[in-house]
């Protein structure tokens, strides 16, 4: 599948993206040039290496497209994280982070800036290639965490980690989607909307691209 007919997909399968002012002012504050180095809001600044790769290998860069990590998807992410979500939410994410961490075999936090896209890669394809009775399993031993609170352990480390790639996917495409550059360059794009034309197909409207907020 060609990249550009993947972010049509993206587009179908996630519906209409809604982002308020204090999304669109969040993504403002990281847009610019790539940031090679970023100190995060949220995550520490190992986890947050952790974080970039993750984007990356979720949508990574193409010779027509431009990476999430290029695009300053992170950072988008990390502040998203530390000023949207409620405490509750955020432990959850912190539990999450920690449960991906642990199952990359990482003792030394500092270790984490040095760890292979390969491994990030695989713990991701392992959560992201549950069939349906265990994402089933795991969806229910989220919420049981969620409601008792009982702390990390082996038995529900598999659950946190599969709640932590799932929500990461998630607003990486967000983040990707209302990009500026995505928004401009890869999806339909007219500052000035002209007249309405009702009954015509996508592909005759905008050549196949679903229009950019």
């Amino acid at each position: 599948m060609q990249r550009r007919d993947a972010i049509k997909n993206i587009g179908l399968s996630l519906g209409f993206v809604a982002a308020t002012p204090t999304v669109f002012s969040i993504l403002q504050s990281c847009t610019g040039t790539p940031k090679v180095e970023w100190t995060p809001e949220f995550f520490t600044p190992e986890e947050g290496s952790v974080l970039s790769k993750m984007v990356d290998i979720i949508l990574p860069k193409t010779d027509d497209l431009p990476g999430a990590a290029e695009l300053n998807v992170p950072q988008f992410i990390d502040k998203y994280i530390n000023e949207i979500y409620s405490p509750e939410d955020q432990k959850l994410v912190r539990d999450g982070m920690a449960a991906f961490v642990n199952k990359l075999g990482v003792k030394d936090p500092k270790d984490l800036p040095g760890v292979k896209a390969e491994a990030v890669e695989k713990v991701i394809a392992s959560s992201l290639g549950v069939d349906e009775s265990q994402r089933k399993d795991l969806e229910r031993k989220l919420r049981d965490y969620k409601d008792t609170d009982d702390g990390a352990s082996p038995e529900n480390e598999e659950a946190l980690v599969f709640g932590f790639v799932k929500e990461i996917r998630g607003k990486t495409i967000y983040g990707f989607k209302i990009n500026e550059y995505i928004g401009e360059e890869v999806l339909a794009y007219d500052p000035i909307p002209k007249e309405q034309k009702g009954c015509i197909s996508l592909e005759e409207a905008t050549g196949g691209k679903l229009w950019s907020l």
